[in-house]
């Protein structure tokens, strides 16, 4: 016999709307009285029928987690996140799908269409896009909650999450300048990424202060990939061939042009100190382990699904940053003039 809310009610002796509210995990519902009902429904085998549920409440509980379609390295960060985006949702009793856009292609109002045609109570963006692309400013736009990573907008009902750049890159930059490097370059990503403009800022704030001269802090842009790396280090030394140290301004990058440096006979840090920026967990198993500035992914994964909760229940959307902190790895070393 198939159990209903009006059997856990007899059985827990309240009325059918305690129970509901209960097991829909409303505000308002004591603890206490949860957890009554939620053993019941246990005990007594209720199995939720889901889709009664959206008709009735007009509420799916689930979230989009949206990110791009394209050709591109795959963010081996994005499972970590996944992972507490969902245990934080779990807590409240949403669940997320994945959504996919492409960010070449992408026709404004395609955002709004996937949430509504998917009935998703809110989202979260997780890959950054150009700061100019056509999404922020139908987010801008739109009442639908959203949390986006990686990009400051702010509306009644958007959040953004971020890791707090300008200090993460002034880290990086410090601990070479801490280990005696006066020439220091960075290889930046795409500039049309607000992180990337975040990460040059917190650069060029370490090397003022240290004094370093305009030539011996050059700046090279690349794409954020592994290839982009190896073309940007033999770039970056046939035009500045006294660069001591190498600040990445990703991970990946970093080990691309690690990789490519040991293959041209140059030895990382013998004699090119290399530090990288996001901690990927596989940095620590590199040769050698990556120097880096590591990024808090649980504590972002958790925070995104909190605000987005947040939004769903009425409230105003804010900006949040989160501080990295660093891993100092064997992949740079001290330089004695």
């Amino acid at each position: 016999m198939k159990i209903s809310i009006k059997d856990i009610a007899k059985h827990c002796g309240m009325s059918v709307s305690t129970v509901s509210r209960a097991l829909n995990d409303d505000y308002g519902v004591k603890p206490k009285t949860r957890t009554l009902v939620l053993d019941a429904a246990k005990e007594l085998g209720y199995v939720p029928n889901l889709a009664a549920k959206e008709l009735v409440s007009q509420k799916s509980k689930l979230v989009g987690i949206l990110i791009t379609d394209n050709v591109y390295e795959a963010r081996p960060a994005f499972f970590e996140l996944l992972q507490h985006i969902n245990k934080a949702l779990a807590l409240h009793h949403y669940r997320s799908i994945i959504c996919t856009v492409n960010d070449v292609n992408y026709v404004k109002g395609e955002l709004s269409e996937t949430i509504a045609s998917r009935n998703l109570n809110g989202c979260i963006i997780m890959n950054p896009f150009p700061s100019h692309h056509p999404i922020y400013e139908e987010i801008e736009g739109m009442d639908s909650p959203t949390v986006v990573l990686e990009q400051s907008i702010v509306t009644r009902t958007c959040s953004n999450l971020n890791t707090d750049e300008v200090l993460g890159a002034y880290m990086a930059t410090r601990w070479l300048i801490e280990h005696g490097h006066r020439r220091i370059a960075l290889v930046n990503g795409t500039e049309a990424y607000e992180i990337s403009r975040q990460r040059l800022e917190g650069f060029l704030q370490a090397a003022d202060e240290a004094g370093l001269p305009p030539d011996d802090r050059p700046v090279v842009w690349s794409d954020y990939t592994g290839s982009g790396g190896q073309e940007a280090v033999h770039r970056l030394l046939r035009l500045h061939p006294e660069t001591t140290a190498v600040f990445f301004a990703n991970d990946l990058m970093a080990m691309g042009a690690i990789s490519s440096l040991a293959e041209a006979g140059i030895h990382v840090p013998g004699q090119l100190s290399v530090i990288g920026y996001d901690g990927l967990y596989v940095g620590k198993y590199y040769n050698p382990p990556l120097a880096s500035i590591v990024i808090d992914n649980p504590a972002i994964g958790t925070k995104a699904a909190e605000l987005l909760l947040e939004l769903i229940h009425g409230g105003t959307g804010r900006s949040v940053r989160i501080k990295p902190h660093l891993f100092q790895g064997k992949s740079t070393a001290a330089r004695t003039y």
